[in-house]
């Protein structure tokens, strides 16, 4: 009997779990989450993309697989008694980008994602502005136009995964990691807040934002933290036509949602760690005069509210550390995807599973995400869109 203990139940650790039982490992994996109301988790408090555009080959692939289990959830993901949607629609998506580097990027990253099987149209300014005549792209010289990319409901993704992965055996524990026990170069035990531990055979840390607390107690450095992302909700008086999640490389982004429109900004330069304020400021200083800069039927709109998540952010290269610490070789982690977490969310629990069961990451090659680059200091050449 192999003792796999899962640190996080969030989308990471229950697609983890899930893929396990599957696998016919339920009996041996034990998900600790403290909290299963998910109130502080990042999935419920994701806008919910599955975006197909990417810099990296290895973040396509996981999108794919992704999409591909997200637009058929009820087959790919069952076995619980309780059945979830993530009520998976296709929008689009639409990165925009200006200056002659960005253009160049932009044409060879589409090139790369046509090649991996994504629909992927290059539109210069004249061809948007035709195609979305509410805007004006002034600031725009060319834009990359997935049609198949996807909206999930975060919750429902989460947890359809959480109830199907206990349906198949898997036991989440409600407690909290607080110590890691290691002798002879690997985890022996975890030790809880409850006071109890549990032995450990293989230990996998998927604890988001809190993931490199987890990695510390085994003196693994990461260099992964909280980083704020505020979302707006605003509607407009008056109607426009259907639009893709739009992103500029600037940063800013707007996509439909419900009735109305999201608009969020992530700010690469504030503090690091958790902050869950809100700040109408960034919203009426900063994002509305350029949302309405883009579009004057966003000249008039009313804001109504919107929410906090964080990141977990990796300050390297923004993308995803998915490795064995060569130290202590029993103990994995998967963190940092730096707002990519969902979408990869089912490519990580399989790829994890066959970490685990199989020797290696056997669907998808993502030695690239290793954690020697963090070692070494050489970060992923990334010039797709960011967070």
């Amino acid at each position: 009997m192999q003792r796999i203990v899962i640190v996080g139940g969030g989308i990471m650790g229950s697609s983890i779990a899930y893929h396990l039982a599957v696998a016919g490992a339920a009996a041996d994996v034990v998900v600790v989450e403290p909290d299963p109301t998910y109130e502080f988790a990042a999935t419920p408090r994701a806008v919910g993309g599955v975006r197909l555009q990417h810099a990296l080959p290895e973040n396509v692939a996981m999108s794919l697989y992704g999409d591909t289990v997200y637009s058929d959830f009820a087959t790919h993901v069952n076995g619980g008694t309780v059945e979830f949607d993530p009520q998976f629609r296709r929008i689009g998506y639409l990165y925009q980008v200006r200056g002659a580097a960005d253009v160049a990027a932009l044409e060879a990253n589409a090139a790369m994602q046509r090649r991996l099987g994504v629909e992927v149209h290059l539109l210069d300014r004249e061809a948007l502005r035709r195609r979305y005549p509410s805007f004006n792209f002034n600031d725009v010289d060319a834009a990359a136009l997935s049609p198949a990319d996807g909206q999930i409901d975060p919750y429902g993704a989460l947890m359809g995964f959480r109830r199907a992965a206990e349906g198949r055996g898997i036991t989440y524990l409600q407690d909290r990691v607080v110590g890691l026990d290691v002798a002879d170069g690997k985890v022996t035990a975890a030790r809880l807040e409850s006071g109890s531990s549990l032995a450990v055979d293989t230990l996998v840390n998927v604890a988001n934002c809190w993931a490199a607390g987890i990695c510390a107690m085994v003196g693994m450095q990461v260099p992964i933290a909280p980083m704020r992302r505020q979302q707006f909700f605003f509607d407009t008086r008056d109607p426009i036509e259907t639009i893709p999640a739009m992103r500029h490389a600037s940063g800013l982004a707007i996509r439909p949602h419900q009735k109305g429109y999201l608009t969020g900004y992530t700010r690469f330069d504030e503090p690091r760690g958790f902050n869950w304020t809100l700040d109408p400021d960034l919203f009426n200083d900063f994002l509305w005069p350029q949302i309405a800069e883009k579009s004057a039927a966003f000249e008039a709109v009313k804001e109504k509210g919107g929410w906090v998540g964080h990141y977990d952010m990796n300050s390297l290269d923004g993308n995803a550390v998915i490795d064995r610490f060569p130290a202590v070789p029993n103990f994995i982690v998967a963190a940092g995807f730096s707002g990519h977490g969902l979408q990869h969310g089912p490519a990580v629990g399989r790829a994890v599973k066959e970490m685990i069961l199989e020797g290696g990451s056997r669907s998808i090659d993502l030695s690239r995400l290793s954690y020697r680059r963090i070692v070494e200091n050489t970060p992923l050449p990334d010039d797709g869109p960011k967070a």
